[in-house]
């Protein structure tokens, strides 16, 4: 364990963005292996254009992600569960950061990012044949304008911060909540 200083990480662990660069195109073919053994699950109706209406967009069924996200998860990372709560928890952490205020609610967010990208971390190898739709999902997250810049704003915030946060790349019972709902996640 380690701790580390996250004056700018908000440029260097938008975790979404860094594990896909760094698995993109690693085995695509393993990758569409596992896409094709992906059981069927009950999908949240498409929002359409109603999703991007608001920074929000639109959670059905009220499980912190968006509906667009959460279909474009379930149709491309396979059907471990901690691969889909991984990739949700980055998602939902994202998110917070879109909907921050203040500093205070881009603190929060951050740190929720940081634990998530741990829980990442810590299932790298079963994460690694998803590259490709790691890649494909982080411009699906800011997919308006308004949401650009909403996240831009967030990350303006995060990079005046001066933040102490210890790693963890490990996975606990914490990863296998939503990232949100782990209050000490949130600090």
């Amino acid at each position: 364990m380690t701790t580390v200083r996250i004056r700018q990480l908000a440029a260097g662990c938008l975790a979404l963005g860094l594990l896909a660069a760094s698995w993109h195109g690693l085995v695509p073919a393993q990758a569409a292996r596992l896409r094709a053994a992906a059981p069927a699950i009950e999908l949240p109706p498409d929002p359409g254009d109603a999703g991007r209406a608001t920074l929000a967009g639109i959670d059905s069924n009220a499980n912190g992600v968006r509906d667009d996200l959460e279909r474009h998860i379930a149709r491309h990372f396979g059907d471990s569960e901690k691969v889909l709560r991984a990739v949700a928890n980055a998602v939902i952490a994202t998110q917070h950061g879109i909907l921050a205020d203040d500093a205070d609610e881009s603190a929060a967010a951050q740190a929720m990012l940081v634990h998530a990208g741990d829980c990442m971390g810590a299932i790298a190898a079963e994460l690694a044949p998803y590259g490709d739709a790691l890649w494909r999902l982080r411009p699906l997250i800011d997919d308006t304008p308004e949401r650009k810049q909403a996240m831009a704003a967030h990350m303006a915030r995060v990079l005046r911060m001066d933040v102490a946060v210890t790693e963890q790349r490990r996975w606990d019972e914490h990863c296998d909540a939503r990232v949100d709902e782990v209050e000490a996640w949130r600090r």
